[in-house]
């Protein structure tokens, strides 16, 4: 009973108490002076701007990442295809070389009026070599016996209309080299780009925290204005580079 009844005093002390707290009047918030009020305000702005220009400086340098990438693989592409076009001119040399010796044969034998030797090369000319044959003979002037009196100068091998397969093959991959290597400048420049706009963003970054260090107002507001058209300058030339995910 006794217990009971000092449980009982205890909690009425406790709510005398609390009624005696919530009774007084709670003393008004002294009020934000000029300086605490444009504190705050810095702060808000600074923390905004060091939000934004560090995400935008990490996708910028994701962005250099990616393009740096993209360098590198036109670059493997433009190898490739150069040594595909050198083993193509080699069998254009090769084939060209051929042709030359088989022309230089029939040649011979014609002059030497081995005519069943002669038909032989001719039977064996390659292609391109046979058109470019016949264009050449054709410009011959025959006399009436059906002879030639005047050969065409030089070679068949000197007419455009000669063109030896791997040649063009040759010739395609070293255009796709040269257009692999274009694309490589490309995206060279463009993560270089990117790297710079990383490092302006950094300067966002360095001039929106160094602004709370000093006491002056004005060169805050100097600084924090600095930033401002800075991040919006920089984060504008971002969105007008192409980007790559």
């Amino acid at each position: 009973m006794t217990q009971t009844s000092d449980d009982d005093s205890v909690l009425e002390r406790l709510d005398q108490v609390v009624d005696d707290v919530l009774a007084r009047d709670l003393e008004p918030p002294e009020p934000e002076d000029r300086w605490e009020r444009r504190q705050r305000i810095l702060d808000s702005w600074t923390a905004i701007i060091l939000a934004l220009a560090a995400v935008a400086a990490t996708w910028a340098s994701f962005q250099a990442s990616q393009w740096s990438g993209s360098e590198s693989d036109a670059q493997s592409v433009s190898a490739i295809a150069r040594s595909d076009a050198g083993r193509a001119a080699s069998d254009a040399t090769g084939e060209q070389i051929v042709d030359s010796q088989m022309w230089l044969s029939w040649l011979n034998a014609y002059a030497n009026g081995q005519q069943q030797r002669a038909d032989f090369f001719r039977g064996r000319f390659s292609p391109a070599l046979a058109a470019a044959q016949a264009e050449w003979v054709s410009r011959a002037v025959l006399g009436a016996d059906g002879k030639p009196v005047t050969i065409p100068p030089g070679t068949p091998m000197d007419l455009p209309t000669y063109v030896v397969p791997s040649s063009l093959t040759a010739q395609l991959y070293a255009d796709k080299a040269e257009a692999a290597l274009a694309e490589a400048d490309v995206a060279s420049s463009t993560a270089t780009r990117f790297v710079l706009l990383a490092v302006l963003f950094a300067l966002v970054l360095f001039f929106a925290s160094v602004a709370t260090k000093f006491a002056a107002p004005k060169v805050q507001a100097l600084l924090i204005l600095l930033s401002i058209a800075l991040l919006l300058i920089t984060f504008g030339r971002l969105l007008l580079l192409p980007q790559l995910l």
